[in-house]
C-alpha cells in the first residue's frame, strides 16, 4: 500500500501488540489489500494467531510493489519476524510470491535460503495444488487451520525459528503439525491436509472491518464450510467435503460484535438450510442490518426470503446458472433448470429487485457453439421476465451477463479436462457480442482470457512449472507477454488428462476418492446428473468415512 492509501484506510478492529518476549509471525496475503480484507481465510489466522497471548502477527499485502514489505501495524520489515506465513487463495497469487521475497531481500527460491525466517504458505490454493509453489517453500500447512492452531503454536513457542537449523525445524514442523507438506522431502509421502470436526467457538469472520476492502464496511461471516451440491468444477466444494453447516447458536455468538459494521455478508449459502437462513436474516433485519450475498441459489428463492432481501434495501441479486444449455448444466452437474432460474427471476423482479446479475463460464468441457449461443438466449428470457414489473414500476434495471473462462481444478471431476483452445474461446465471446452487445439493459461483461490461461498453467503446474513462471514476474512481466513466453510449454499442462495419469497436485491426498472423481467426470461425458450430497447416509465419494483413494 502507498502512503497515500495507508492515510485514507479506516479500519475497526486492528491487532496491535508490543513485540517484547512474542513469537512474531508475518502474515502475507499476495495479492490486494482489498482483495485480502475481503477474504474470510486470511482474517481467521489473523485473528488466532493473535488470540493467543505470546504471538503478535502483523498483516502484510503485495500486489506488485517492491516496498509493500512492511506491516501495516507496526510498519516492521518482513525480515524482523520469526516466521514469513503465506495466505494463499487463488492461483494468480503465486506469481506475486518470489517478487515479495526478492524485495524484501531474500532470496526467491528455498534451496538458496540458508538463513532468515522460515517461509511458510497455506490457504485453499495450497490445498488444492501446492508444487506451483513448492519451489519457494521451506514448509506448506494444508487445510483448516483451526485444526493445527494448538499444535502449530506449540511449535511457535516451544522451538527458535531464528535457530539456523532449517532441516531441523521443519521435520520437527512436521512431526507436530497435522497436513504439513515438505517440498524438499517429498519422499514422505503424500500428504492429507488438516479438517476441523469439532465445534467451533466462532465462525470465521471479518474482524477487521475496512473501508477500502472488496465488500467496504461489511462483517462478512462463514455460514457453511464446503458444499455437498457436486458441481463437478468446483475445488472447493470437493476438498472441503463433507460439507458442514456451522450452528444456529456458534453463528449468533459471532455476530454479538460485528465492529460497528451496519452491513452484514452472509458467505456460504450454497449448502445452507433454507429455513435456517431465513431464520438468521430475519434476526438481523429486526437488529437494523443490512443483508448481503454474493450469489443465491436459484433454487432456494423463495417469497419470504425475497421479501428479506427487499427489507434489507438490496435492490440487485446475484444468480449463477454457469451454463447457457440445460445439456451443459447436466455436464457440470449445476442441478438447476431453467424454468427454476425463471421462476426465481419473476420473484425476484415481482419483490421490487431492479437489478439482476448472472454468472457463467464459458471453455467448459463438451460445450459446443451452441451452447454459448443459449447464454444469449437465457440471458434474453431472464430481461423480458423483469419487464413486467418493471414496466408496472416505470423504470427497468440492468441484467449483468457476466462470463468467465473455465480454468479445470485438481480435485475435481474436471481435473482430467482439457482448457479451452485460445481460437474457440474468442469464437465464442464473438457470439456472445454480437447477440448481447447491443441489446438495452444487458451489460456483458467477460474476463481476461490471458488471466485465465496462466491461472490454468498455475492450477495444475508443477514446481517446474511455478519457477518457470516467476521468472517472468521477478521481470514485471504483464499477462499477455506472460501468455507468449510460455506458449511452448502450456500445451504439456493445458491438456486433457488420461485416466490412469499421475498429477502433480497428488502430492496431496484428500478425502473424496480419486476413483470417484473419475466416475463423475464419465458422467459428466454422458450429460448425467449427480444428487447432492446426504451426509448421513452416503459414503459413495469416501468423504464422510475418512478414507482415502
Amino acid at each position: 500500500m502507498t502512503k497515500k492509501d495507508r492515510q485514507s484506510t479506516k479500519e475497526a478492529g486492528a491487532i496491535r501488540k508490543r513485540w517484547r518476549g512474542r513469537r512474531s509471525v508475518a502474515l502475507v496475503f499476495p495479492d490486494s489489500y482489498g482483495l485480502g480484507m475481503a477474504n474470510l481465510g486470511f482474517q481467521r489466522v489473523y485473528e488466532l494467531l493473535n488470540r493467543h497471548e505470546d504471538i503478535v502477527a502483523e498483516r502484510f499485502f503485495f500486489n506488485g510493489n517492491p516496498s509493500d514489505v512492511r506491516s501495516l501495524e507496526s510498519n516492521r520489515h518482513v525480515g524482523e519476524f520469526d516466521i514469513i506465513l503465506f495466505s494463499i487463495s487463488f492461483e494468480p497469487s503465486y506469481l506475486n510470491i518470489a517478487p515479495f521475497l526478492r524485495g524484501a531481500g531474500f532470496s526467491a527460491f528455498r534451496e538458496e535460503r540458508r538463513e532468515g525466517p522460515l517461509v511458510l504458505a497455506g490457504g485453499v490454493a495450497c490445498q488444492i495444488n501446492p508444487c506451483p509453489a513448492a519451489g519457494f517453500m521451506d514448509a506448506f500447512l494444508l487445510g483448516d487451520f483451526e485444526a493445527v492452531y494448538d499444535s502449530f503454536i506449540s511449535f511457535l513457542l516451544e522451538v527458535d525459528p531464528s535457530s539456523g537449523k532449517r532441516q531441523g525445524l521443519l521435520f520437527t514442523l512436521k512431526e507436530r503439525v497435522e497436513g504439513v507438506f515438505l517440498p524438499a522431502f517429498p519422499d514422505t509421502g503424500p500428504v492429507a491436509p488438516a479438517i476441523q470436526r469439532s465445534l467451533l467457538e466462532t465462525v470465521p469472520h471479518t474482524v477487521i472491518v475496512s473501508n477500502r476492502s472488496s465488500f467496504p464496511n461489511t462483517f462478512l461471516l462463514e455460514v457453511t464450510r464446503g458444499c455437498g451440491r457436486g458441481c463437478r468444477f468446483c475445488a472447493a466444494g470437493f476438498v472441503y467435503r463433507p460439507p458442514r453447516q456451522w450452528p444456529k447458536e456458534v453463528i449468533q455468538r459471532t455476530l454479538s460484535d460485528t465492529r460497528g459494521a451496519k452491513k452484514i455478508g452472509l458467505v456460504g449459502l450454497e449448502y445452507a438450510d433454507r429455513g435456517f437462513i431465513s431464520t438468521i436474516c430475519q434476526e438481523l433485519i429486526e437488529r437494523g442490518f443490512q443483508l448481503g450475498f454474493s450469489s443465491l441459489r436459484a433454487d432456494a428463492i423463495t417469497d419470504e426470503f425475497v421479501t428479506l432481501l427487499v427489507r434489507s434495501k438490496n435492490y440487485t441479486a446475484t444468480i449463477a446458472p454457469e451454463a447457457g444449455s440445460e445439456r451443459l448444466r447436466r455436464v457440470i452437474n449445476k442441478n438447476l433448470s431453467e424454468e427454476q432460474i425463471l421462476r426465481a427471476t419473476h420473484v425476484l423482479a415481482e419483490a421490487g429487485l431492479k437489478n439482476l446479475r448472472l454468472y457463467f463460464m464459458m471453455g467448459l468441457p463438451f460445450e459446443e457453439d451452441n451452447d454459448v449461443a443459449q447464454i444469449a438466449d437465457l440471458a434474453l428470457k431472464v430481461k423480458n421476465e423483469m419487464l413486467g414489473p418493471a414496466m408496472g414500476r416505470g423504470t427497468m434495471g440492468n441484467v449483468t451477463v457476466s462470463v468467465s473462462t473455465f480454468v479445470p481444478k485438481p480435485w475435481t471431476p474436471f481435473q482430467w479436462a482439457s482448457f479451452a483452445r485460445i481460437e474457440d474461446l474468442k469464437r465464442r465471446r464473438s457470439i456472445l457480442k454480437k447477440r448481447l452487445g447491443r441489446i438495452g439493459n444487458v451489460k456483458l461483461r467477460l474476463d481476461s482470457v490471458e488471466r485465465a490461461m496462466v491461472q490454468a498453467l498455475l492450477s495444475r503446474g508443477d514446481e517446474s512449472a511455478g519457477k518457470f513462471l516467476s521468472r517472468f514476474s521477478l521481470r514485471g512481466y504483464g499477462l499477455k507477454r506472460i501468455v507468449k513466453e510460455i506458449s511452448n510449454i502450456a500445451e504439456n499442462y493445458l491438456k486433457e488428462r488420461c485416466d490412469g495419469e499421475l498429477f502433480p497436485w497428488e502430492a496431496t491426498v484428500h478425502r473424496v476418492r480419486r476413483k470417484y472423481l473419475l466416475a463423475e467426470w464419465q458422467r459428466a461425458a454422458r450429460a448425467e446428473n449427480t444428487c447432492f450430497c446426504n451426509v448421513h447416509k452416503c459414503r459413495r465419494c469416501g468423504a464422510c468415512s475418512h478414507t482415502q483413494r
